[in-house]
Formats: structure tokens, C-alpha cells, sequence
């Protein structure tokens, strides 16, 4: 694994990429789009443990933060759905520079693949496949799921504390602990859930229902469960050994 800065020098982004070991690489190249503030933190371990996992299996993978988030360059308040949409195609072009590869396959965690497939109704980005894994129904789903976390985990605090030390609600401008202002928070609520309008897999954890629209033969049922609606697992690192497995071997009999 290397980790990198990439895109444009004022505003560099931060990855990190997994070339293909074992063999030669395939044609095919896997960008994994992760998901956003608390659900990001979870699953960092999971996605590193995926890319290896892809990367075992002969695909060059990159996976990264978008602008203001993670280790890339930006202040939270600053963020913009915009710019990470637009972060989503630099990425697509570093990997391609960065492996040689044909094309790409993406792969969208949570309100990743939303914004991998907004990328690709707004700015045209292609890929040869989209996988999407446990996608919420829609952006104002995913916010509206953030906010009950963020109260009910509130709400779990504040019976511990005296009258005179309470907790204050969270304010506008941040969502459970991330920066999030009134542009963005607007922008992801708007954002649609995915469509079937191009090749695509649902990947779907034992515990998350696969989305409405989905055909059941393009649905693949995870081994692990991702406990996203669950306010106690809000602080577990969440890492899908088996399940990133099976995703693997999957993608390495789809893909070439």
C-alpha cells in the first residue's frame, strides 16, 4: 500500500493505493468510494481490509478522502457535494494513471454510493460496474438516520450528568461531531438513491435491506452485518472479514 496525494495542487487529496500483487494486473481497476463522518470513522478498517482483499485477487485499488474530510486538504465548513463529486472523477484518473488499467469498477459504501452515482449523473463518470454496499434509500434517509443516532446517543449521556451540566442540542452546524453547513447538509438530503440505470451490484449485510428497486439477482447478501441503525455500535470499528472476502471473489469472476 502507498499512501498518496493527488488532483489539484491547491487542493490535493489524499489516497491510498493498493496495487495488485500475486500476478499480473487485471484490465480492470476498483475505486472505492467510502462513505461520510460517523459511518466513515467505523468503517475505515473494513475498507482498508477490502481494498487488500481486491488488491489479493490481481485489482489495483485506491481507495480516499473527499476534500475537507480525512486527511485531505480542507476545512470541514468548506466542504461542498460539488467538490466531492468532482473529487470522485480526479480519483478516477489517478488510478487509471496510477495502474494502467482499461477501465474501473466502483465501489460505493453507504452514502459512497450515493455520491458515486450522483458523480455519475452529474458529471458523467464511467465505470464498468457499480457496486453499491448497504446504500441508504436516499440522501435525506442517510441525514435523518445521522440525526436519531446523534439524539439517541445524546440522549444515552445526558441521564448521567447533573441539571447544571447538560449536553447542548447539536447545533446546525455540525452533525455528530462533523463540520456540516447549510450548503451541504441542503445538498445531501437532495441527492436521490441509486438507480439501475447501468450495470450494478447491491451488496446488502444481513441486517440492512436491499433497496427497493434492486432486481433479486443482482443483489448479494453479505456475511456481516453493518449495525448502521444501531445508536450502540455508534463507536465499533466495523470490519466485514468475511463479507470483503466474498466481495472479492465476487468482483474477480464479474471483472476482468
Amino acid at each position: 500500500m502507498q499512501a498518496i496525494h493527488f488532483g489539484d495542487p491547491k487542493r490535493p487529496l489524499f489516497g491510498c493505493h493498493h496495487p495488485a500483487v500475486g500476478g499480473q494486473a487485471r484490465r480492470t481497476a476498483v475505486l472505492v468510494c467510502g462513505s461520510w463522518g460517523l459511518e466513515y470513522m467505523r468503517s475505515y478498517r473494513g475498507l482498508r481490509l477490502l481494498a487488500q482483499r481486491l488488491s489479493g485477487v490481481g485489482f489495483d485499488t485506491l481507495r480516499f478522502d473527499y476534500s475537507g474530510t480525512g486527511d485531505s486538504s480542507g476545512h470541514g465548513l468548506d466542504a461542498r457535494l460539488e467538490h466531492w463529486l468532482q473529487d470522485i472523477l480526479t480519483a478516477r484518473q489517478e488510478l487509471l494513471d496510477l495502474s494502467g488499467a482499461d477501465d474501473i469498477a466502483v465501489v460505493g459504501l453507504r452514502f459512497g454510493a450515493l455520491l458515486a452515482d450522483a458523480a455519475r449523473v452529474q458529471r458523467g463518470l464511467k465505470a464498468r460496474l457499480y457496486v453499491d454496499w448497504d446504500a441508504p434509500e436516499s440522501g435525506s434517509a442517510y441525514v435523518a438516520l445521522m440525526q436519531a443516532l446523534a439524539q439517541q446517543w445524546d440522549n444515552a449521556k445526558q441521564w448521567r450528568r447533573s441539571r447544571d451540566m447538560q449536553l447542548a442540542p447539536f447545533g446546525s452546524k455540525e452533525l455528530y461531531g462533523q463540520a456540516w453547513s447549510e450548503p451541504l447538509a441542503q445538498a445531501m438530503q437532495a441527492l436521490p438513491g441509486v438507480s439501475w440505470e447501468v450495470p450494478r451490484l447491491s451488496y446488502v449485510s444481513t441486517d440492512h435491506l436491499a433497496p427497493a428497486a434492486s432486481p433479486p439477482d443482482r443483489v448479494i447478501a453479505s456475511p456481516d452485518a453493518g449495525h448502521w441503525q444501531d445508536s450502540s455500535w455508534i463507536n465499533t470499528p466495523w470490519v466485514p472479514a468475511a463479507a470483503a472476502a466474498r466481495l472479492a471473489e465476487t468482483l474477480g469472476k464479474e471483472l476482468p
